[in-house]
């Protein structure tokens, strides 16, 4: 390489047009080539900072005349593209979060081992001098023995639909602001992450303000930010010995050293031209010495951050948490990041932080007790047939009893049913044994576990009509076979549900009965129910719960709402009761409608309409 980094930019915003203001003033670089998402955009920036506007962003990384990329996409796209320029043979400087979880950047830093090409996230504090100063400080022990770091930033960032701010995966103010305070944070303090304490703030399902009070090794650690609060910026890194309270963290020029016994001393350290100049000149220096990693920002540092990014959103260590679970049930058994969509009626929902599929009661019992040791938020999960579950996702371990807990027995009129078990497949096992009473779930697309849970019912019957008992598994972790009378079913609701116990199994007490005669009555609800409700559709069933004295989908009805449509979401013009997604629908818009029949049917007939849909993961606060 020669004495000149060649650089192309991914992005023609305002972050892109800040980097390349500042790499004006780089006499070792020079902007070759810009690319964005908008034609007309991508040829303005040209047109003003001299370069060249490719097609697209794969035409930028195709080029020969190309050696570093600067990545100032929307975050969504930040690894995604740091990938594909390390593929290409770029070197990457990509602004912050370099990803949007730390399994997603463990894929961005093993292609830059792999590629062997220089890698570092954009994180612009650590390479000013300031910075440099202060760790120097700390280092040489003016504080003496680091014993917490207290974080804050808070700004007020307009909310603007459409902007990728407001994205529920990839924006919000703990990726955007909290990821600051990670690097912070993890430059005076090490070991595991520990969280004790969390709230979030949410508008649209994004999160507008974090606050997290967490343990690294043991320091002790607070990031607070706000994406709707008057500017405050600081962080506070305290010892035995004094504290230095840095200010203004994302751009820092001051600190005050405060040492017991003395006076307070103001450190001052100009920023290099502007807040770009120290990294674009460090980033330069790595990569025409050839260096692997920067020593500023190396791969490790990066996925420390991001990791304890993800602790402050969640509340806990997830990857602690799968680690442990796969190692108690198989790393088959474990998986991070998936998304919801594929496992609820309304094929809707984000990501879950983890995702695990345990087999059989002895697994289902040993996964709860790692849960349980770590502190960590779970959501039982069936076929998702009562779920709304948020575009962000589900902040906690999602344990599906689907894939491991489907064993059926029978012993006389008796039949036991594993949580997993599907209704549908309950009641053709019992129809098989011409036993009557399911008959009423033959429709039902939900398990066992979560029929008991709710006491799911239909065509005048309900699961309290035919459970002799449950295995459950209580919060304490304790087994106990747990009689019908004391599982405190009513409409829609249940022990399970109210006191937080785990079916394992139900066990159903059924009569004997004609063969041709239960199958006629399960035709004919089946029949019913196609003619009725909106099958075909994704939806998560009845939407509400029936109100006293009435129901649900006559009052909808009457309220002229058939139809009423947000987005790919609407109510079911066949049946009134039923919020369908009607394809494309975002689950924001499946709550819109929602939030509004129940406005519309309390204004016009003074009733109060209850979701029968639960809402999982963070929607607004």
């Amino acid at each position: 390489m020669s004495d000149t980094v060649r650089w192309g930019i991914l992005g023609a915003g305002s972050i892109a047009k800040r980097f390349a203001a500042s790499l004006a003033g780089e006499p070792r670089g020079t902007l070759v080539a810009a690319s964005g998402r908008t034609p007309a955009h991508v040829e303005a920036f040209a047109s003003e900072f001299r370069c060249d506007a490719c097609a697209d962003h794969d035409a930028l990384l195709a080029r020969d005349d190309v050696d570093a990329v600067y990545v100032a996409l929307p975050a969504s796209m930040h690894a995604e593209w740091s990938v594909k320029a390390l593929e290409a043979g770029k070197a990457v400087l990509c602004e912050k979060p370099a990803a949007l979880t730390a399994a997603e950047f463990s894929r961005v830093a093993q292609a830059a081992v792999d590629h062997d090409r220089l890698y570092v996230e954009a994180m612009k504090p650590r390479f000013t001098p300031l910075y440099q100063k202060v760790r120097g400080l700390v280092v040489d022990g003016l504080i003496g023995e680091v014993g917490s770091v207290a974080f804050t930033l808070r700004r007020t960032i307009e909310h603007v639909d459409g902007h990728w701010y407001n994205d529920p995966v990839g924006g919000g103010a703990a990726l955007d602001l909290g990821i600051y305070g990670a690097a912070w944070a993890d430059e005076y303090a090490g070991g595991a992450i520990s969280v004790s304490a969390c709230s979030h703030t949410y508008r649209d399902e994004v999160d507008r303000a974090d606050r997290c009070e967490f343990t690294l090794g043991d320091v002790a650690c607070t990031v607070d930010v706000s994406a709707d609060a008057a500017d405050d910026s600081r962080v506070t890194i305290s010892g035995s010995l004094g504290s230095v309270e840095v200010l203004e963290v994302t751009r820092p020029e001051r600190a005050v050293l405060r040492r017991d016994g003395a006076d307070d001393e103001l450190v001052e350290c100009p920023l290099p031209g502007d807040d770009f100049s120290a990294e674009i000149a460090s980033f330069t220096d790595s990569l025409l010495s050839g260096a692997q990693e920067s020593p500023v920002m190396p791969l490790a540092d990066s996925l420390r951050c991001a990791r304890i990014v993800d602790a402050m959103a969640s509340g806990y260590d997830r990857y602690a948490v799968a680690e442990a679970l796969g190692a108690e049930l198989g790393e088959d058994c474990v998986a991070l990041g998936e998304p919801m969509a594929a496992h609820t009626t309304f094929h809707l929902g984000g990501p879950a932080d983890v995702f695990v599929t345990p087999r059989g009661a002895g697994g289902l019992a040993s996964c709860l007790r790692v849960l349980r040791e770590h502190g960590a938020p779970h959501l039982i999960l069936g076929k998702g047939s009562d779920l709304l579950v948020s575009d962000a996702g589900y902040r906690g371990v999602v344990v599906d009893v689907t894939r491991g807990l489907d064993d059926v027995s029978h012993d006389g009129c008796r039949v036991t049913c594993q949580a997993g078990v599907s209704l549908p497949e309950a009641s053709e096992m019992a129809a098989a044994l011409s036993l009557t009473g399911l008959e009423f779930a033959c429709g039902i697309p939900g398990t066992v576990g979560g029929a008991v849970f709710m006491n799911a019912g239909a065509y005048d019957g309900c699961i309290a009509d035919v459970l002799e008992s449950c295995e459950c598994v209580f919060p304490d972790g304790h087994t106990e076979t747990v009689a019908a009378a004391d599982l405190a079913l009513g409409y829609r609701t249940s022990r399970v549900r109210t006191d937080g116990l785990t079916v394992v199994s139900a066990t159903f007490l059924l009569a004997p009965g004609n063969a041709d005669a239960i199958r006629s009555k399960m035709d004919d609800l089946t029949e019913r129910r196609a003619s009725k409700q909106p099958l075909e559709i994704g939806s998560a069933g009845s939407t509400f719960k029936r109100p006293e004295g009435h129901f649900a989908g006559k009052l909808i009805g009457d309220a002229g709402l058939k139809g009423y449509t947000v987005g790919g979401a609407a109510v079911s013009e066949k049946h009134a009761g039923f919020v369908v997604n009607l394809g494309g629908a975002t689950a924001a818009d499946v709550a819109a409608v929602i939030a509004h029949v129940r406005e519309t049917v309390r204004e016009r007939f003074g009733v109060e309409l209850e979701p029968e849909v639960r809402f999982v993961g963070p929607f607004s606060s």
